[in-house]
């Protein structure tokens, strides 16, 4: 008598192969999740003496604002507790040998990656060069690693906003940027030199944020259209040089489409509530680790853009639909935090 099970009979055969291809992938995402968490970090990252220095004494703080920080009304409503940020003052700067990055990994194609401060060779290059023994000691500080940039600025400097603020406000926006989260947060403080636009006005240290080496790409992808124009807004607001903002201008961005945006964000919902809700991370990891190696840059051929974003697309359905059940449900029952309801409008554009 022939079964199913027979290896004679076709769906047998087709059954056995199909086990096999299930059991393959499973272990492979296993090794690939194991090797991804013994390269995470295990320790908080080290927080500079200067910082812990101005809390202690109670003193102010000077912040070296990128990103969507360049507006002082994203900046003033940034605490994650309700209170406004105070901002004692803010004025435009440049900071030499070091380049606006987006290479922060987030969430691709959706929102791709986040902004960074990062040090070029020529930073490394000139405290090497420099007779000031505390320049080679902050150089040495920062881990030099590969990281290239899309679209390269015309000079090797990064212009932004030279924010100063009480050490109490400094924190409330250190926290909302993820800062004190444990060892997986991931920005790390770094100490930086500002040049104001103001002659009048000396050169000082101010604090910065660099992606930490664990969400550090290599090479930048895209910011998204809705982040790319908060900075553009915020650059032009604070007056920061003409061809700096003609470089923000021109810089590509990803603008997914609007059926694809729904997807990404419902499961989003989900992989996020998994993570920072129930503490599993595999799937996000997984799923991000996929998104990437499926990532199609918006300056190729459309037909790999529109082959990417299908790739993309079945990687996140799983997701996407458990995602919309789950959130489906807190909307009907009134129960969807008000965090995860305004960081869903952010995203949808309302």
């Amino acid at each position: 008598k022939m079964t199913i099970t027979d290896g004679n009979y076709p769906l047998g055969s087709l059954a056995k192969t199909t086990a096999a291809a299930a059991a393959a992938a499973t272990l492979s995402t296993l090794l690939l999740y194991r090797s991804y968490t013994k390269s995470l970090p295990t320790d908080d990252p080290k927080r500079p003496q200067l910082i812990l220095d101005a809390i202690a004494n109670d003193s102010p703080i000077y912040y070296f604002g990128v990103g969507s920080n360049l507006s002082r009304k994203k900046l003033e409503n940034r605490s994650i507790c309700g209170k406004k940020i105070h901002i004692v003052s803010m004025e435009p700067c440049v900071i030499p040998g070091f380049r606006l990055a987006f290479n922060m990994r987030a969430f691709p194609p959706l929102e791709p990656a986040m902004g960074s401060l990062e040090p070029l060779d020529s930073y490394y290059d000139g405290a090497a060069a420099a007779d000031d023994d505390r320049a080679e000691q902050e150089a040495a500080l920062l881990k030099r690693t590969e990281s290239r940039a899309l679209k390269s600025y015309e000079k090797e400097e990064c212009h932004g906003a030279l924010i100063k603020l009480s050490s109490e406000d400094y924190e409330r926006v250190y926290k909302s940027e993820g800062g004190g989260s444990g060892a997986m947060q991931g920005y790390e403080e770094i100490i930086v030199t500002c040049v104001p636009y103001d002659k009048s006005h000396p050169p000082v240290k101010a604090v910065a944020f660099r992606a930490r080496e664990h969400v550090r790409l290599p090479r930048d992808p895209c910011p998204s259209k809705r982040y790319m124009t908060i900075i553009r807004e915020g650059a032009a607001e604070l007056g920061l040089k003409s061809c700096y903002q003609q470089w923000l201008e021109d810089h590509p961005v990803q603008d997914p489409s609007p059926a694809f945006r729904k997807l990404a964000i419902n499961s989003m919902v989900f992989t996020i509530t998994l993570s920072m809700g129930l503490k599993i991370r595999i799937v996000s990891h997984v799923q991000s680790w996929l998104l990437f190696k499926m990532y199609v840059l918006p300056t190729e051929p459309k037909w790999k853009q529109i082959l990417g974003e299908v790739a993309a697309a079945i990687v996140l359905l799983p997701t996407a639909l458990a995602g919309f059940v789950f959130k489906g449900l807190l909307e009907a029952s009134g129960a969807m935090p008000p965090q995860l309801k305004r960081w869903v409008k952010m995203l949808e554009g309302e």
